[in-house]
């Protein structure tokens, strides 16, 4: 009897102990988020049942509103990129940390279909950044600065209409006196882009004219153009767009002209 006494009693006593475990994982304050160790931010409850199938509310949460992240990411961003001269003077570590930024911004997209929603996507975009070794090569988009030495990218504009499909680029360069006064300072690339069929959110122009002051090109002829031919929009809001090339790291960044 008393055997049987003592193990009955151990028996509560293991119970008694395994609720007072489970409550403290109840009430403990980490208990209200799940961690992401991939993202700096964390993202608002309603979003996360959204996506990954209901949940209950957290009773307390500091997380914030999907729109307050995205001001945030961007704030880091325009941080980031301050000293980098559209990428030109970037290292692969400030490379890898705007990538960073903008693999969570493209998570908090609020444009799903971009090349379908015009009011948005069409417009004056000027580049902000790119990661593109080509165009950190040349020190522009064109290409008409690897003609001229020191000449320099100082703008570059992509114009966008939509019905018809219309793309112009625009690109400001810095170039000698004397050049720049028989040529112009102005490359101006324009013709049409199209929806791939497969992938409605990518972006295929051919940009097949090309001019600069007096002189008119082929778009074959320019062929640093090509980086921009197919582009996958992964991100757009009212004032902001990514987008990335055909290898995934190579991206392009443009705010809306004011």
């Amino acid at each position: 009897e008393y055997d049987g006494a003592m193990a009955g009693f151990g028996c509560l006593r293991s119970a008694a102990a395994a609720c007072l475990l489970v409550g403290a994982l109840a009430y403990s304050p980490r208990s209200h988020f799940v961690q992401l160790p991939h993202l700096r931010h964390a993202r608002s409850p309603a979003m996360s049942a959204t996506e990954g199938g209901s949940s209950a509310e957290p009773s307390v949460s500091t997380a914030k509103p999907d729109a307050d992240l995205r001001a945030e990411l961007k704030a880091e961003f325009f941080e980031v990129i301050a000293p980098l001269g559209f990428g030109y003077d970037s290292t692969p570590e400030d490379r890898a940390e705007v990538l960073e930024i903008l693999d969570e911004l493209e998570e908090l997209n609020p444009t799903p279909r971009p090349l379908e929603t015009p009011e948005r996507f069409e417009g004056d975009w000027e580049l902000l950044f790119t990661t593109s070794t080509a165009v950190r090569n040349v020190k522009g988009v064109s290409g008409v600065n690897q003609w001229f030495r020191d000449a320099e990218m100082k703008s570059f504009v992509q114009t966008v209409r939509c019905e018809p499909n219309y793309v112009r680029y625009t690109e400001t360069v810095d170039l000698p006196g004397f050049v720049s006064g028989v040529m112009g300072n102005v490359v101006v690339a324009e013709g049409f882009w199209t929806q791939q069929e497969d992938e409605p959110n990518t972006m295929v122009t051919d940009a097949n004219k090309v001019t600069m002051g007096p002189m008119k090109y082929d778009s074959d002829q320019w062929q640093s153009l090509r980086c921009l031919m197919i582009q996958n929009i992964t991100y757009l809001d009212e004032d902001f767009r990514v987008q990335r090339g055909l290898v995934p790291h190579v991206v392009f960044v443009f705010r809306r002209k004011q």
